[in-house]
């Protein structure tokens, strides 16, 4: 139980007033507490005077750089790393990075070359956990890379964006964040001699903490930046509504990542530490802040349910926690490329245990009803089988989509 309690009591202590919404994270007490460990070994990462300055997706710095992730990256290729200027959940300026994976050979198909914005599953909170460090730092992507898809991409002779979508902050699930950085990021690639023009066709995806930023970009695409138009989206696993998750992770294995992910909610929502209590408070700002997928998921092994370390017996119900859970959820505004939804469901065999299939049939629902292209595609498998049994759909779906094929309509009959 003490291992799993620090994301348990960020989440749990959450009574009392909460602080402006529009509040700066460093301006409510203990936010700053609870950030991430800047990254002090690599000065490209280093937060910019000017960010505010810019517009959104303009490039900040870039550089070349040489992977040290050769594990994961097979294809002869050039890589760079971009910082934009992007904005968080509330539209404030913030700072977003991004590598941009491009085949040293040419491009053999029509148009222009592709680009593919792959969005990893992060679900960290420490800022060297992040693609970017880890790409240049690191010597694997495995426990993020998973299945290995930039090889396979780069031997389509696509370029590869993988953001960092966590934002600076890590704000793991922090929809918002998230699809403004891989739209920034986009905006950002395009401005790279050889990675791909303005003309170049973009398709994006992503599995489960992968999927919050792939679902939030084709969401927020149309408004937020309508000149980078989308050929087409393919998200799986997708966590579309944060309320769900409760019933399913809530208490029991997947209880780690599932309070880191409280934990980067707070970091976007800083009013969500009105609910923390003391020790919450305190551990929430341990070292526990700064580690990776791998040690947050194996905290599941203690089962702490949010609600015994909350100053309210119903935290899930308070004015706060209904708030952010409604910000982050996804279906409000119709998406303008077409999508594909993929997930591990119980009419096929087993089903996600842990992200319901509820969530996204519910989304298809909406966004069709609202006049998008959205197919829902179940599979066999629960959340990590998932991820593997619908590849060959999934590829050839982006395939097709970059090659300027039009997309079934995927709402006829649901």
């Amino acid at each position: 139980m003490s291992l799993t309690a620090p994301w348990a009591l960020v989440q749990a202590g959450t009574a009392g007033a909460a602080p402006p919404a529009d509040a700066e994270p460093d301006a409510v007490p203990d936010a700053g507490a609870i950030q991430p460990t800047p990254i002090t070994d690599d000065s490209f990462f280093d937060w910019p005077e000017n960010v505010a300055d810019v517009a959104p997706g303009q490039i900040i710095r870039s550089r070349e750089i040489r992977p040290t992730a050769v594990v994961n990256i097979v294809i002869p290729h050039t890589t760079r790393q971009i910082m934009v200027r992007s904005n968080d959940s509330r539209g404030r300026a913030v700072p977003v990075t991004a590598t941009v994976i491009t085949p040293k050979a040419p491009w053999k198909g029509d148009g222009a070359r592709p680009i593919v914005a792959y969005n990893m599953p992060i679900d960290s909170l420490g800022a060297e956990c992040t693609p970017s460090y880890r790409i240049a730092h690191d010597w694997h992507l495995i426990d993020q890379d998973v299945p290995p898809l930039i090889s396979l991409f780069l031997a389509k002779g696509y370029t590869v964006l993988v953001t960092d979508h966590q934002g600076p902050r890590m704000a793991y699930a922090a929809g918002r964040m998230a699809g403004h950085a891989v739209l920034d990021g986009i905006r950002g690639a395009k401005q790279l001699p050889g990675a791909g023009p303005a003309d170049s066709p973009v398709a994006v995806t992503g599995y489960s903490g992968g999927a919050i930023a792939t679902g939030w970009t084709a969401e927020l695409q149309p408004g937020y930046a309508p000149e980078v138009p989308l050929a087409g989206v393919a998200a799986g696993g997708t966590p579309t509504d944060f309320g769900l998750l409760r019933h399913t992770m809530n208490g029991g294995i997947g209880s780690g990542l599932y309070l880191a992910a409280i934990l980067g909610l707070a970091r976007e929502y800083p009013e969500m530490l009105s609910l923390a209590n003391p020790l919450g408070r305190a551990l929430a700002s341990s070292p526990l802040r700064d580690q990776c997928v791998i040690p947050l998921a194996t905290l599941g092994v203690g089962h702490v349910p949010v609600q015994i370390l909350a100053n309210s017996p119903d935290p899930f119900g308070t004015p706060v926690a209904r708030e952010v859970v409604s910000h982050n959820r996804m279906g409000a505004e119709a998406p303008d490329a077409p999508v594909l939804l993929y997930h591990g469901d119980s009419s096929v065999f087993l089903g996600d245990l842990w992200i319901p299939e509820s969530g996204p049939r519910a989304l298809q629902q909406e966004w069709c009803a609202r006049g998008a292209n959205v197919r829902y595609s179940p599979h066999a498998g629960e959340h990590l089988i998932g991820a593997l049994t619908p590849l060959p759909e999934v590829l050839s779906w982006i395939d097709d989509r970059l090659a300027g094929l039009p997309a079934p309509d995927g709402c006829a009959g649901r």
